[in-house]
């Protein structure tokens, strides 16, 4: 039986909204997607606390996403709210306030269950094979899923996320060569529970989920002639002219770059440093992408 459903993922930096219909156990026909950038994680994250300006642009996202759902006859309605949120001093009293102004039950999930949602999501879109690592690089966080096509053999979230990076690393722009070489360390010290989990599983294949997957192909996509949503497979070489743009480039030559879009400006940054050390690290060749994520998976598994 085909279901309506609505899900809401309030990511660190992005709020992303879906209403789409379950079709069996792992397929959705999406009726409706937006995505607003919120930067909840904003002047705020490393000190484990959410601004009041951040809730205020998150109290107009969620506002608007409120409307579009009431337009559509949901039987059910799963928001969760992931590393920013988990980590505030004041995450339960936002919390609360979510539920008094448009009577949303914010699900604050761990790490653990991100990591499982994303898996969920992500199958639901492309083709798991063999056994294959699952990257989402989020705005507190980024998690990473070792699996294949029937479960999920390893998972682990941590909480090193674009935002964060952002407010430890770049402390000029363009990122100093000093400051760059401390992130990387620091990212390949964080990760040492993953590089022994890839020792032990050996996936042969690499997907990204999420926001700066989605920049890859959008800059990808306008540099070569073709849509977006067409790139799925991005080789190592390709990712590496990306990346010394993103990184190497100021902030307002940043804003040239065909397919960035703005709001992705600052935050491309980190991110794509913690992607480049996580694909030399893993030397697989080729990226692979799917356009569904967390957002996906909440559908996937609400009652």
């Amino acid at each position: 039986m085909t279901q309506r459903k609505a899900s809401i993922d309030m990511g660190t930096n992005t709020f992303q909204l879906l209403i789409g219909e379950v079709e069996g156990h792992d397929k959705i026909k999406k009726l409706y997607t937006e995505d607003i950038f919120v930067r909840l994680g904003k002047g705020g994250i490393s000190d484990g606390y959410i601004t009041e300006k951040a809730q205020q642009r998150a109290f107009d996202a969620l506002g608007k996403f409120h409307q579009i759902i009431s337009e559509y006859d949901v039987v059910s309605i799963e928001v969760a709210a992931t590393s920013a949120v988990r980590v505030a001093k004041n995450g339960v009293e936002f919390r609360e306030a979510i539920k008094s102004k448009f009577n949303f039950d914010v699900n604050i999930i761990q790490g653990d269950e991100e990591a499982e949602v994303i898996y969920y999501g992500v199958r639901s879109d492309i083709s798991i094979e063999d056994t294959a690592i699952i990257m989402d690089i989020g705005g507190g966080s980024t998690e990473f899923i070792i699996c294949d096509s029937e479960k999920v053999l390893w998972k682990e979230s941590f909480e090193v996320g674009a935002q964060r990076l952002f407010d430890s690393f770049c402390k000029i722009d363009p990122i100093a060569s000093s400051d760059k070489e401390a992130l990387f360390d620091y990212v390949e010290n964080r990760l040492m529970s993953l590089w022994d989990a890839v020792g032990k599983y050996q996936p042969k294949k690499i997907i990204g989920a999420a926001g700066t997957f989605h920049t890859i192909q959008e800059v990808y996509g306008a540099y070569n002639n073709v849509s977006a949503k067409d790139v799925q497979v991005v080789d190592n070489s390709d990712y590496d002219e990306m990346y010394e743009k993103f990184v190497g480039w100021n902030r307002e030559e940043r804003f040239k770059i065909k397919g960035l879009i703005p709001q992705r400006v600052d935050m491309v940054v980190p991110a794509s440093c913690l992607l480049k050390c996580v694909l030399d690290k893993l030397s697989l060749g080729k990226l692979f992408i799917s356009s569904a994520s967390l957002r996906e998976g909440l559908l996937l598994r609400t009652k």
